[in-house]
This record gives C-alpha cells, structure tokens and sequence, in this order.
C-alpha cells in the first residue's frame, strides 16, 4: 500500500505542475475572469489526479506480474534442486509440461509437454513396482483432484518403491495462484530411499513407520508387562493397549493358524532372545471375518536408561506375499519360455535318454520279477517237493505207524517253512505299504528271550552246535514293548546265525540293558556272534536288499527267500532302533541290534497276561462255523474234538445270517466266520447279524478265519463288528486261544 502511495504521489509531481501552468498561461492570454480561471484549475487538477491513477495502476500490474513470475520462477527452482522430476499439469486441460527430468524412463518420454492421463498410464505400468501401482491411479481422475484442492486439501502425497530398488516419493501441491481460472498444480518426484531406511531405522514409528508396521510395542522383560506405542490390529483382534505379556501371547495364539503355533512359540521364544539379542518369525493370523493374513514379528533389544526392553514390532506382508507369488509366476514363465525355445533343439536328445532310461527299467524290472520268480519257484516248490513225497510214502506204508509218523512230522515241518516264506513275502508287503505298525504292551522281556532260547537250542542240539544266552545285564523285567516284532528281529538273527553256522560252531546271544534318553526309558542292545562261514564286505553292504543272498556252498544247500535280514532292517527302524552287521568270511558274523522300550516298574499286569493255548473243555457251548470250502470245515471240526461244543454249518454269510435269525435268542455262543464266501461274504454278514435287534445279536463274538492276512483286512474285520481275526492256514494254538478268551468260565465279553 505505501508503494502505491508514492507512485501515485510521484505521477502527481510530475504532471501537475506543468499542466497548472499550461492552464494558468491560458487564462491570461484570454483574459478571462477570475471565477471561470478557478474552475479551469480545478478541471485540469481532476484531469491530474486521473491521469496519475490510471499510471499508477498501470505500474501497479506491472510489478505484480513481475512479482509472481519472480515467485513462481523461485518455486520451480526449489522443486528443482529438491526433486529430479517436476511438472506443471493442468487440470482443466488434462496436460503437462516437464519443468525438470533427470530421467526420461527410457522412450516413454520424449517431448516436453504431453497428456497427463497417458502419463500417469505410463507410471502404473513401468515406474512402480506392483504392489504400489494402485497408488497412481488416484492421480488419474482430475476432477477428483481439483475437488481435493478446492475443499482445502494443501497436498496430495504418497511413497512408493520403483523398478531399481529405491523407494520414491510422490507429491502434488496447488500453484499459489489457483483459483477460478488457473487450475494447475506442481506434480514432483524425489528420492526417499535415505529418509525411509532412516525412518525404518527408528523404533519409535514416524509417519512412514506406521505404514510399514501394524504394531509397535515394548516388553518390560522383567515386569513381564507390555505396553503399545501404536498398533492397527482392530481388524484382527481385540487385545488392551497395555497389560501382562503372558495374556497377550494366549490371546494371541487363539488367532494364529494351528501349522504356525509351535513355530510362534518356538522362534519368539525368550530363550531364543536372551541367547541372540534378536528374534524374528512369520505367521498367519485369523482376522474377525475368518480370513488369514501373513505377518511378520521382530523383536529386538533396546538398551533405555530404565533398563533394557524388548520391541515387538509386527508388520503385515500380504502385499509381500502377493508380491513374491507375482516374481514367482514371473519367473515361471520366463522358464517356460526359455523352455519352449530349447524344446525343439533338445526334443530328440531327450526322446533318445528316455527311450533308453525305459528300456533300462523295464530290463530291471524285468530282471527283479524273474529273480523274484526264480526264488519263489525254487523256495516254495522245496517244501512242497518234501511234502508231496512225504504224502506219497505215507500211503505207502500206511500200516507202518512209525514210518506213517515221521512223514507226516516232515509234512509239518515243510508246511511251516512254506508258511514262514510266505509270512516274509507278506511281511515284505506290509513294510513296503506302510501298514504295519508297533503295537506296544506290557511284556516280561525275560520271559520272552527264555522262549526264543528254547526255540533256538533245539535247532542248535539238531545240528551239534553250541547256543549261549546271556541276559544277566538285564535290570528290568517288563518293559513296553511290540513282543511280535522282538520275536520276529530275534529269530531271524539267530536262524540265519543257526543256518550259516556249520556243526560244532558256536552261537551266543548277549542282552544287554542300557540306559536311555530319560528315567523313564532304556535301550536294550541285542549282540548275536557266530564263528559261521560268514560275509564278504560287499556283501555285508547289501545284505539289507530284499532278496539278496551271497552265494556259498553252504548258502546253496540251506533254504532261505533273502527277505528276512530286510525285513529286520525295516522293523528296527519302525521301532526308532539301531543294527549293525560285522562280519569276515571264515571267521564269523556279529550283529548288534539296540531298541529303545519303556521300563515296567510293576511286574502285576493281569490285563497283559496272554492266555494259554492249550485245548479246553466247552460243555454246552454252541458255536456256528461258516466256510464254504469243504475241507476247510473239516480240519477246524477236527481241532475241535473232544472239547464238548455243538457245532453248526453254514456254506457262505448268507446261510449263517438265517441260521443266527431261526435260532432261538442265545442259542450261539460264538461264531467262527470265513470273509471270502459266495452269496454274501463274511464281513457282509457280520453286519446284517449286528443289526438283528436282539441282545446276543449285539454281543455273541464273531471271529473273522480268513486267508485274507493283511493289516489292513484285520482291520476291516473290527470295523465290521467282528472281535477278532485269524489267519490261515489256522493253527490250533490260535483257535484254542480263541476259545479260552470268549467260552472259558465266566470270562467277560468286550466287543
């Protein structure tokens, strides 16, 4: 104001007088009166006074001009030096026109004006990184913009991370002079990438802090209290700004997905932290509508003048993830592509190595089967070979009672070892499905190596060689254990000891008792020798191969599948045990093997007890048989004389299932039922008796006698409501057995 002041003052000056005196000369020259001389004065000061407004005003614009070119020259020289891109866009136009660009990005743009919509285009696809594209398309609607600047709205800001790397900064401010007509605003570019490792440096969150992490807090250690300097987690879940750190922890366990909870617990643990100063884990959590999302929790240590502290700082990564599924799927087709343009040079190469890798499966499957073939052949046709013959010359010398006695004693003798290679061959099976489990239960470990002796000895007495056990290191007597599968490593051990061991050779079995991993628990170490013929030490490498024998002049004259040190290999591991096998030709063979069980510091366990397998009495006791082949039906009618039972037929499930119905209710005590029957099968039948609404329907025992011997058809066999389950060819001792649990006296029926 006090500038236009003395223009005004100075336009006055310089005018006034010289026209005061133009008029003054006038009047006089004309003589004019005094009063017509005054108002000519007067005219011509009014005419003054406009002239020096209508010149002030004009060096008024003037200055004013130069002042906001000079305003806005100073702006873009600020912009300049602070950001390496600036522009000048126009709202109403739609266009821009670069003040500065240090980088062009490439041919995108190539001349100093253009249209902002095509640019801001341009920035979604090449200057961002995909999860901060979205930000840019904000920048696209420019009546939404003027609509922000207009409603007060000073800036228009937001951070991103570009192609290189390098976090940038985006920032939109209105020219000082927007208004009605001028609708433009400065758009500018700056590196932030120092700023914002500087901010992710702090641990108190700042502005660009609380973009990255949803919560910031500090764990008073000692306390064990926590209190939040920020967190944006209400979507998830509720949990109070302060509080005990325990609590929070279950609270937040309840929402951490169950695959992550061990691992939560485990990498956040405060032994991890003491020991590394640091911890770090990613979970997932659920949020309130049920969803999951990913974060990521670091704590670290702190050092106030109050004491250390911990900081947890959670942070959410869905975009992160999202963004390694995108390189992830990037990468993937920058592989396929790279593959489709190999495909063709290395199409027959590969056809060639396929072609031959077949040829070289099917030559080994081929080779596997006939070896495989080969070994059944021989193993099952030796038996059979005996027990064909032995049949022969009993009927020859059918009136020789002796003669008669021992054929049918070597008949037995080659059932068993036809039905001990067919249990490997099924073993084998088993294994190899993974169907076989440990089934553990209170045993007397004493007693059972006491068995397996008396087993052994025999055979040593029958081939003049010497048998030791010793089983004095042994401190507990029960233990935890699967007693099948003990007997089973055992006495393949000792029988291949046995086998390989030629006349007057010695064989020992050491047990003992080690400690194990807890108070609770031990090691039991199995250490059988023999000074047999026994094995080279590329042999000793394979000998836990199926099928694998090492041929001798002695392994040539002793019957053997090669399956049982495999099926040794497998059980041992199945029960978390060891084996070693050490071993020199013409001197000997030692195998060790150590399995851990748990001690029995009781030895009373009634429930654990076994019955006997001797053969009973049964009065009274009425049983149904159902067995279609005829013969099978005699050789159990046969175990069954003299026990006193009334015995019933049916051919197939069918015939039984009536039978059971026409009985009068209680009439059968026990049912022995075959699976594999025409008409209905056994387990078929077992079903439709369980649900003949009668109270012994319900509760009389039904054992599966199958052929049908896999764990998986024992189990078939309960879920089908039988209650128990024996295995062809029958022995006498399981059915016996099975008669003393369900008949003998008063004994309680389970199902």
């Amino acid at each position: 104001m006090k500038k236009r002041v003395q223009r005004f003052a100075r336009a006055v000056s310089t005018n006034a007088i010289f026209i005061l005196i133009c008029i003054l000369l006038v009047t006089e020259l004309l003589s004019i009166n005094w009063y017509f001389q005054a108002m000519c004065v007067i005219l011509g000061i009014l005419c003054i006074v406009i002239l020096a407004f209508q010149k002030s005003r004009v060096y008024s614009l003037r200055d004013n001009d130069a002042v906001n070119q000079r305003q806005r020259d100073e702006m873009l020289m600020y912009f300049s030096r602070e950001y390496f891109e600036v522009y000048v866009v126009d709202l109403n136009q739609g266009s821009y026109e670069i003040v500065r660009s240090s980088e062009r990005h490439g041919d995108y743009i190539k001349n100093l004006t253009g249209d902002f919509g095509q640019l801001m285009e341009m920035a979604v696809v090449s200057w961002a990184k995909p999860p901060y594209r979205e930000r840019f398309h904000q920048l696209l609607d420019t009546e939404e913009m003027k609509r922000r600047f207009e409603s007060g709205e000073k800036k228009i800001e937001f951070i991103y991370k570009s192609y290189d790397e390098k976090w940038k900064r985006l920032e939109c401010f209105p020219v000082p002079d927007y208004g009605n007509d001028n609708k433009k605003m400065i758009f500018a570019l700056r590196d932030y990438t120092d700023e914002m490792q500087i901010r992710t440096n702090e641990v108190l969150a700042t502005e660009a802090m609380n973009d990255i992490y949803t919560l910031v807090a500090f764990r008073d250690m000692e306390a064990d209290r926590y209190e939040c300097g920020y967190h944006r987690m209400e979507n998830v879940l509720d949990f109070p700004d302060k509080g005990i750190y325990s609590d929070w922890v279950k609270l937040m366990l309840k929402s951490i997905h169950e695959k992550d909870r061990e691992k939560f617990l485990t990498e956040l643990s405060d032994e991890r932290f003491h020991r590394e100063g640091r911890a770090e884990c990613e979970y997932r959590i659920r949020d309130k509508d049920g969803e999951y999302h990913y974060y990521r929790q670091y704590n670290a240590k702190v050092n106030v003048l109050s004491g250390p502290k911990m900081v947890i700082l959670i942070r959410n990564i869905d975009e992160f993830k999202k963004h390694e599924i995108w390189k992830a799927e990037q990468l993937q087709r920058e592989l396929e592509a790279k593959a489709k343009e190999l495909e063709m040079t290395r199409l027959l190469a590969e056809k060639s190595k396929d072609l031959e890798k077949a040829l070289q499966q099917a030559e080994s499957a081929n080779n596997a089967k006939s070896k495989f073939l080969s070994t059944m052949s021989h193993d099952l046709r030796t038996p059979m070979n005996v027990i064909l013959g032995m049949a022969y010359m009993a009927r020859k010398h059918i009136d020789d009672e002796a003669e008669v006695d021992r054929c049918l004693n070597t008949i037995l003798l080659s059932s068993q070892n036809m039905l001990a290679l067919i249990n490997d061959v099924l073993d084998m099976n088993k294994i190899e499905s993974g169907v076989i489990e440990v089934r553990e239960k209170k045993e007397d470990l004493v007693k059972l190596i006491s068995d397996i002796e008396v087993l052994i000895r025999n055979r040593c007495e029958e081939n003049q060689q010497i048998f030791a056990v010793d089983c004095r290191r042994v401190t507990h007597k029960y233990m935890w254990l699967d007693k099948r599968r003990v007997r089973q490593i055992i006495i393949n051990l000792l029988s291949n000891a046995v086998k390989y061991t030629p006349a007057f050779g010695r064989i020992s079995m050491e047990v003992i008792e080690q400690p194990g991993k807890n108070e609770a628990q031990c090691s039991v170490a199995f250490i059988i020798r023999d000074n047999g013929i026994g094995m080279s030490g590329s042999f000793v490498q394979r000998v836990f191969e199926p099928f694998e024998r090492e041929d001798t002049d002695l392994s040539d004259r002793t019957e053997g599948t090669g399956l049982g040190m495999a099926i040794t290999k497998n059980l041992v591991d199945l029960m978390n045990g060891q084996i070693r096998v050490d071993s020199m030709i013409n001197v000997g063979t030692k195998v060790t093997v150590i399995l851990p069980f748990t001690k029995c510091d009781s030895d009373e366990d009634k429930d654990g007890l076994e019955l006997a397998a001797a053969q009973g009495k049964y009065p009274g006791k009425h049983i149904l048989i159902v067995e279609d082949k005829r013969i099978n039906m005699e050789i159990v009618k046969g175990f069954l004389e003299d026990t006193g039972l009334i015995i019933d037929e049916a051919a197939n499930g069918r015939e039984a299932v009536d039978a059971v119905k026409a009985a009068q209710e209680g009439t059968y005590d026990l049912i022995f039922m075959d699976i594999s029957m025409p008409v209905m099968r056994g387990d078929e039948a077992a079903m439709e008796i369980r649900k003949i609404d009668r109270k012994d329907c319900r509760e009389m025992p039904i054992i599966a006698m199958t052929a049908n011997a896999l764990e998986s058809d024992v189990q078939n066999s309960y879920r089908c409501g039988m209650n128990g389950h024996i295995s062809k060819p029958i022995e006498p001792e399981e059915v016996y057995k099975c008669l003393n649990k369900w008949l003998a006296g008063d004994q309680e029926r389970t199902g």
